[in-house]
């Protein structure tokens, strides 16, 4: 305002017109903050299903916002949590719900491990400082039989041979006791022939060496199983109990339906899920997480055609009481402008804060 225009009004239409001003300066303060010209984006490994998802989201987001989101690889989350935890770099990641819960805690599990399962320890922190921005779709997994097999349910899996250890990545242990919980199985009804990891583990099935395998839908050797051999999941169990137990294993997982289309689903079955979620931590200002969750929101419909794992990635996804770490409030600011962050979501934010 020209300082000398002002002086020659009123003294109360002065007071009128400053009061104004300062009502509309924090809004316009917030909305034009300097924002940084990029951000790195810590993914899984070129070739993973999350650094697949990181990239169609970073392109997403760098062509229809401010802010460039560089795509950043890494062997896993273990490799970049610790840094975006003490220095906020990289400034976001991607990662399961359940993983990142472990990486907040520093725990395992919320609840004690079923008897009978191997001693798992922790590969984080506790890392505190993680926040999350928003969740995504689900990944899905199961136990994998030769269409010729006479297992039919996760029952008939007792006294059967199924792939375990996993010593390269003992995660898989966590997500085969989920699903054979979900139908009140135990791993000691089971017999159980190691193998390094999942890949291995149904090359087993294909070569008869095992009779059920721990697979994620969506991986390609499931693709190549189907192929050769024939292969089908095992739909998960509907036991209120187990599932209760499969939810203590891992964090933010649940029981969905899965309809067919995928190697291996024949049927529209139920399969044990977890979200995927894209996260950062307190060393994030308010308005870049806003930004960056308002440029996904806006422009939710580019992300499908980018990955399967992107189909159904929507407004109705990007809050649910599945988090597993507290939101973060540039991210909650968006939320309660769209009205979509419930007074639920606020008892959510705050036990988990605790």
């Amino acid at each position: 305002m020209n300082i000398q225009k002002c002086a020659r009004l009123p003294a109360f239409a002065v007071s009128v017109v400053f009061a104004a001003l300062l009502l509309i300066a924090p809004r316009i303060t917030y909305a034009q903050q300097k924002l940084p010209s990029s951000v790195n984006f810590g993914t899984h490994a070129v070739g993973s299903v999350f650094n697949a998802v990181g990239t169609g989201l970073a392109k997403v987001a760098t062509d229809g916002g401010p802010i460039r989101v560089v795509v950043q690889p890494f062997s896993g989350p273990p490799a970049w949590i610790p840094s975006m935890s003490r220095d906020g770099k990289p400034d976001l990641g991607i990662i399961n719900v359940s993983e990142v819960w472990q990486a907040y805690t520093g725990k395992i599990t919320p609840e004690p491990l079923p008897a009978g399962s191997a001693k798992i320890k922790s590969r984080y922190g506790p890392h505190p400082d993680l926040r999350l921005l928003m969740l995504g779709t689900n990944l899905s997994l199961g136990i994998l039989v030769r269409n010729d097999s006479s297992i039919k349910s996760l029952a008939d899996l007792k006294g059967k041979r199924l792939t375990w250890d996993f010593p390269a990545f003992p995660a898989n242990i966590l997500s085969g006791l989920a699903t054979l919980s979900t139908a009140g199985v135990s791993i000691k009804d089971i017999k159980t022939v190691p193998v390094p990891e999942v890949v291995s583990g149904v090359r087993a099935l294909m070569e008869g060496r095992v009779d059920g395998a721990v697979a994620a839908i969506g991986m390609g050797i499931v693709t190549e199983a189907n192929a050769r051999v024939g292969v089908r999941f095992l739909p998960a169990g509907d036991n209120p109990k187990g599932i209760r137990i499969a939810g203590g294993i891992m964090p933010g997982g649940k029981v969905t339906m899965r309809q067919p289309g995928s190697a291996g689903i024949k049927t529209a079955i139920p399969v044990w899920s977890y979200g995927i979620s894209v996260v950062t931590s307190t060393h994030m200002a308010d308005a870049v997480a806003y930004t960056l969750v308002k440029t996904w929101w806006d422009h939710w419909k580019e992300l499908a055609p980018i990955h399967p794992q992107l189909r159904g990635w929507n407004h109705n996804v990007f809050v649910q009481e599945t988090a597993t770490i507290p939101y973060h409030p540039g991210a909650i600011k968006f939320y309660k402008e769209k009205g979509i962050w419930s007074a639920e979501m606020d008892k959510d934010q705050q036990a988990l804060l605790k």
